[in-house]
């Protein structure tokens, strides 16, 4: 919105830290401002849609860009339209990247009375006040995972810190796999995890290197 603002006062050829031109930008394009507002609500709740609300917004605003340049025609804002489509294509890019994790996709809904996973794999999360519980995994990527919290743990996930971190450990097959990890998100009885990137040595195998060994079981596509 500063952007836009920047370019509506370059087209009317007015200072863009004027009272006047402020007032009159607020008066021009409160539906924009409006839209702004909740695509910022979408994106910090990490809502279903918010790529396709960030991708709205994103163009709402590029096409009232182009539509003062066609009234002015002026040859900076034409350049700086363009270094703002660059941009603007970077960051729902990025976001819809964001949303992709698995730590934001528990496959299930709330509203499921059974939330049964269908990945066969457990894990221990260990928080740094050494609480632990056990989660029963749901979504799994290389840099992320989800699961759900077990029943006797629940009334723990209200008490997460969400700045901490955790650990996370599985044994499979004989082998186990530790990991540090983020909490990325909380719904309904489970937890999402962003895994901390780190180095995997001979003597300690990460979640990454379980990712790959779930992969090549057939475990999950």
């Amino acid at each position: 919105m500063i952007y836009l603002q920047a370019i509506y006062s370059l087209s009317q050829g007015e200072s863009l830290f004027t009272l006047e031109m402020i007032k009159s930008f607020l008066q021009n394009h409160y539906l924009l401002l409006v839209l702004n507002i909740f695509t910022i609500f979408m994106v910090i709740k990490v809502k279903r849609h918010s790529d396709k609300v960030l991708m709205f917004f994103l163009a709402a605003i590029t096409g009232k860009n182009f539509i003062m340049l066609a009234a002015s025609f002026n040859k900076l804002i034409l350049g700086l339209n363009f270094i703002y489509l660059i941009f603007a294509f970077y960051f729902f890019i990025t976001w819809e990247l964001e949303i992709a994790k698995a730590s934001y996709n528990p496959q299930f809904s709330e509203n499921d009375l059974e939330k049964d996973t269908r990945f066969p794999l457990k894990g221990r999360v260990e928080s740094e006040d050494g609480k632990s519980f056990e989660v029963h995994i749901t979504n799994i990527d290389e840099n992320s995972c989800f699961g759900i919290v077990e029943k006797e743990a629940r009334d723990q996930i209200s008490g997460l810190n969400p700045y901490g971190n955790y650990t996370l450990s599985a044994e499979y097959e004989g082998v186990k796999f530790t990991h540090k990890a983020t909490l990325a998100s909380i719904y309904d009885c489970g937890i999402g995890l962003d895994f901390v990137k780190e180095k995997s040595t001979n003597s300690q195998l990460n979640w990454s290197d379980l990712h790959k060994v779930c992969l090549e079981r057939g475990l999950f596509e």
